[in-house]
């Protein structure tokens, strides 16, 4: 395979290896959140949330992947697929940028979650302290 071929293959494969990650970050959070979210904002809002989830996760790791490229300073499309070493280490980055970005997302959630928790367990203490007033 040449190095020309090798690049339109590699980018494909590693923006959909990229996407597979965010959806794989989805699934192993969907469950958990959906209980936080149902628990905090009703059954409509909870729906919202879920989606907000899943794209936020998904198009993290697609900007992420998009966010690396090619290209240095002054360097054409011929010196880029001269170097197969450089093809490969750029698809290294655009998969560490993609992990990188549904990190940075999932602690963004984390933090939603912790507020959702604390609004909630609010919620909950006045409910039990307003019979006794």
């Amino acid at each position: 395979m040449s190095n020309g071929h090798y690049l339109i293959v590699s980018y494909f494969v590693v923006a959909f290896v990229s996407l597979c990650l965010g959806l794989a970050a989805y699934r192993a959070l969907r469950r958990p959140f959906a209980a936080i979210a149902e628990a905090v904002a009703g059954s409509m809002r909870s729906r919202l949330l879920k989606r907000a989830l899943a794209l936020s996760v998904a198009m993290a790791a697609l900007l992420g992947f998009l966010s690396v490229s090619y290209r240095g300073c002054d360097m054409s499309y011929e010196q880029i697929v001269k170097d197969r070493g450089y093809l490969v280490q750029k698809n290294r980055e655009q998969l560490q940028h993609a992990g990188n970005c549904i990190a940075y997302v999932v602690l963004a959630w984390g933090v939603v979650v912790v507020v959702c928790l604390v609004v909630l367990r609010r919620n909950e203490d006045g409910e039990e302290e307003s019979p006794r007033d």
